[in-house]
């Protein structure tokens, strides 16, 4: 570990003060503890989670978790789950630099993915109702009728797999019910927003329920273009999902679900910020033209670009799942979860800037994928045993056909125009087991195996050069924990666990290539992990904290040949993360809520090895020193109804954008406020709302990318714009 000492002593002192005050609580009088969270009025709800594929509480949980509730996510004005960045210490989310509109990436303590290809893997799982997401294009979800989203830091690799390395979210609908219910929910505000959204549950009968969500969200853009009045920053989306849930006798459920998204916009809302003149590239397109590519082309400020390309982006994808449960006794569960899901996507970006067709990529893809799960949940000896035990299946088969218009590029005289298509197949075994030696502690063991098979295959048809690979990787992941819980307000735990994201083929290609020496190898991470969760004051404080160190092995970063201006993946020694996370939740007096969150993330290579455009030296893409949320509200009673007004404001330090030092854009720290207000009527019938996002309307960016400054591609760099000041209003009918 490299600390300066300055940060090594600051995280240090936090830590010991933290857990200091938590630890200091265990002498406090028993009557302010072992009260039962329900019967504390006025104090902080206890939370259920399902991390552990089983009903805990939060507080007792021996993971590093975010559990943010439906109304959290409206206070904070959170609109599709790109957006919970916000929400959890050392988590970064957003769109992935240079691949388009809605291409959601995750990074959990510095760990996620950098290119969104369809042979590259994510470094964070997404799951919708346990339902593996294997591709990032059908991450970005709108937050409709949701129950909870669960944000799992650190490896998750013994209860959910291979490329959970950083981490999992877990976004969790709510299910159909026994009563007649339902909410219609409309937004207007800034660039001509409109949303209207909706959901109605319907009991059949004693044993049959089902509901019905839709949603229409849409807003004009709000980065203009010179040549043309196309706005990029638009969004418009149409979501619908129908669930069934079926009573098969006293102990056996059937739930069914499908839904539909159509997503679409302008593209990417970025700006050119920087062109070489002088550059190889810009020097040919102007003899051959005759037209300078000069200065005329870059921003002119940062909510304008020059534009006149065509641009977008457009997601059409479903999902059908069945989960099938059964008590065989009040102490075992047999689970089964199916699922199948399909897309196509199409994205088109222009990385010149300008109005000609210089260097634009267009993909087309489709993505199709089927996973089956089974689980057995259990207790033995007196319930002090708990366990789960699992297979898993998953067939995905995506597609992509690539074109990339690179007329004024004397290696392709012509676009290049590239398909490519991918066969995986992946197994997994696995068991987890929490056995309570005391009242007090509980140790977890936990193992999974898994085994990766994959076939690709590339055609480049303007050169004619094509190829095939194949491979298979494997691999064993524990956890081990142990768990002590000093009253019934105050744990601690500390805990091992592995990581693990599949290897994979390199099929991008400009020339002849031996497909058997272009696969790259699995990255690994060690986790070693420690925290303390605490409830105190009567329940009026919650205050936890996680510290961790995590060693970082053959980690997969992107690498560009520039001979031939082919981007592949390569493998990079040795690297380590350390740091602190901190959440807490504080009501001082009835109807008054502040709440926060803190991330510490020491980031570094130890060891590069033989890869290229890194070295020990530099910044680890998306991976901010700090981290911080701070926000509040206050309930005051109106009538029979309140009035709550709420504040928020997130800051991320300063990042970098790519993973190699040749195109990489250093980010500046920023800081956004949100605010709101909400008046709710009696019996919580109906709401009103207006609230207003990045109140200072501060100008900040959230990704980039260079190519001109350093490794030098087509002479131009870009930034992608953050969204400016916006307000709404918004109205919501309960029934």
């Amino acid at each position: 570990m490299r600390f300066s000492q300055i940060d090594s002593r600051a995280l240090r002192s936090a830590s010991v003060g933290a857990i200091a005050m938590a630890l200091a609580a265990t002498a406090m009088p028993a009557h302010a503890q072992q009260a039962p969270p329900e019967e504390e009025a006025g104090g902080i709800p206890e939370i259920i989670v399902t991390a552990e594929k089983r009903e805990t509480s939060l507080q007792s949980t021996p993971l590093a978790i975010s559990a943010i509730s439906a109304d959290q996510l409206r206070e904070q004005n959170v609109e599709n789950l790109m957006d919970i960045g916000a929400l959890a210490p050392n988590v970064m989310a957003g769109s992935q630099s240079a691949t388009g509109g809605q291409n959601g990436g995750f990074f959990i303590r510095g760990i996620g993915q950098d290119r969104s290809g369809i042979t590259f893997d994510q470094g964070v799982g997404v799951y919708v109702d346990d339902v593996y997401m294997s591709r990032s294009d059908a991450s970005f979800l709108s937050i409709i009728d949701v129950d909870r989203i669960e944000v799992l830091r650190g490896p998750q690799g013994t209860l959910f797999g291979k490329n959970t390395i950083g981490g999992a979210i877990r976004y969790i609908t709510k299910q159909p019910d026994d009563e007649f219910s339902g909410f219609i929910d409309g937004t207007i505000g800034s660039y001509d927003r409109l949303d209207v959204k909706g959901s109605v549950n319907i009991p059949l009968s004693e044993s049959l329920f089902v509901k019905a969500t839709f949603g229409a969200l849409n807003r004009d853009g709000f980065l203009d273009h010179v040549a043309d009045d196309i706005k990029d920053g638009d969004e418009d989306v149409r979501y619908g999902r129908l669930q069934v849930r079926a009573l098969l006798g006293d102990s056996v459920t059937l739930d069914l679900s499908a839904s539909k998204t159509v997503s679409k916009n302008n593209g990417r809302a970025y700006i050119t910020d920087f062109i070489d003149p002088n550059d190889t590239f810009i020097v040919r397109f102007t003899t051959k033209t005759g037209i300078p590519f000069d200065s005329r082309y870059v921003s002119p400020d940062n909510h304008t670009r020059y534009g006149g390309d065509d641009t977008g982006y457009r997601y059409d994808g479903y999902m059908l799942s069945a989960v099938l449960s059964a008590d065989l006794s009040d102490a075992l569960t047999v689970k089964s979860i199916t699922s199948y899901m399909g897309a196509d996507v199409t994205s088109k970006n222009d990385w010149d800037g300008t109005g000609f067709s210089v260097y634009d990529i267009r993909n087309d893809r489709s993505l199709d994928q089927f996973s089956q799960e089974l689980q057995v949940l259990g207790s033995a000896v007196d319930s002090r045993l708990n366990y789960v035990l699992g297979v898993y299946y998953l067939r995905e088969t995506p597609y992509d056909f690539t074109t990339v218009n690179t007329a004024f590029d004397s290696q392709f005289p012509a676009p290049r125009r590239t398909n490519q298509e991918q066969k995986v197949d992946s197994y997994a075994a696995f068991a987890q087991a929490t056995f309570d030696v005391t009242e007090q502690l509980s140790i977890t063991g936990g193992l999974r195996y898994s085994k990766d098979k994959k076939e690709a295959t590339s055609n480049h048809l303007v050169t004619g050069y094509s190829g095939s690979g194949q491979g298979s990787w494997d691999d064993f992941s524990p956890r081990v924990s142990v768990e002590y819980q000093w009253s019934p307000t105050v744990m601690t735990y500390a805990a091992v666990t592995k990581g693990f994201r599949s290897g994979g083929i390199n099929v991008l290609t400009s020339g002849p290539v031996d497909y058997s020496s272009r696969n790259y190898d699995p990255e690994t991470v060690w986790n070693y992990e420690a925290g303390i969760r605490t409830d105190l004051l009567d329940r009026r404080v919650r205050f936890n904290v996680t510290g961790f160190h995590m060693e970082y092995k053959d980690q997969q970063l992107t690498a560009l040949n520039t001979a031939t201006n082919v981007v592949y993946i390569q493998n990079v020694g040795k690297a380590h993360r350390t740091g602190l996370e901190i959440e807490t939740a504080i009501v001082p007096v009835d109807g008054l809520k502040l709440q926060g969150n803190l991330g510490y993330l020491e980031s570094q290579y130890d060891d590069v090895g033989s890869a290229t455009g890194v070295s020990e030296s530099s910044r680890v893409l998306r991976s901010p020193k700090w981290t911080y949320t701070v926000g509040g509200s206050y309930e005051i009673p109106i009538g029979e109804g309140n009035v709550t007004p709420s504040l928020s404001y997130n800051y991320r330090s300063k990042q970098s954008t790519t993973s190699t030092d040749g195109n990489s854009v250093l980010l500046d720290g920023y800081g956004t406020l949100s605010a709101r207000i909400q008046y709710n009527a009696p019996d919580d019938r109906w709401s009103l709302a207006a609230f207003a996002t990045n109140v200072t309307d501060k100008t900040y960016f959230i990704g980039g990318i260079d190519f001109a400054r350093r490794e030098s591609l087509i002479g131009v760099s870009q930034l992608d714009v953050g969204r400016p000041r916006e307000f709404g209003v918004n109205l919501r009918y309960n029934f």
